[in-house]
């Protein structure tokens, strides 16, 4: 199956490990971030991550957790990436419910400047 659509942020809340606003801390850095999206489209809903980030000196590491609450079910993604000079990052589809149900493939986010993106969710349903 296939899926397309956009992709905005609807908050970001990122803090140090200790508790401190990320802003607040210069320098190498250990954060999480907790976000929420919100996805129209093919997949309509919002959904809730987890990144945890390491900032170093010319690159920060990602890795995270998100679910997709969506008509039909949800969608488990798993998210491996680094920001540097833009976003890099595999994204996995490793699980879902409903209409979703043991959803297993890849994702792809094309970010603009804006804070929008595209989308594009290929998987398959093992039921």
């Amino acid at each position: 199956m296939r899926a397309t659509g956009t992709v905005r942020v609807k908050s970001w809340d990122e803090k140090t490990w200790d508790g401190r606003p990320h802003e607040e801390v210069e320098g190498r850095k250990l954060t999480e971030a907790r976000v929420s999206f919100s996805y129209t489209g093919d997949v309509v809903g919002v959904s809730s991550c987890r990144y945890l980030m390491s900032y170093g000196d010319a690159v920060c590491w990602t890795v995270a957790v998100e679910e997709i609450t969506a008509d039909g079910g949800t969608l488990v993604l798993r998210h491996v990436g680094a920001y540097r000079e833009g976003v890099e990052a595999a994204i996995e589809i490793v699980d879902g419910t409903g209409s979703y149900a043991g959803a297993r493939g890849a994702a792809a986010v094309d970010w603009a400047e804006d804070g929008s993106a595209t989308y594009t969710l290929e998987y398959e349903v093992r039921r």
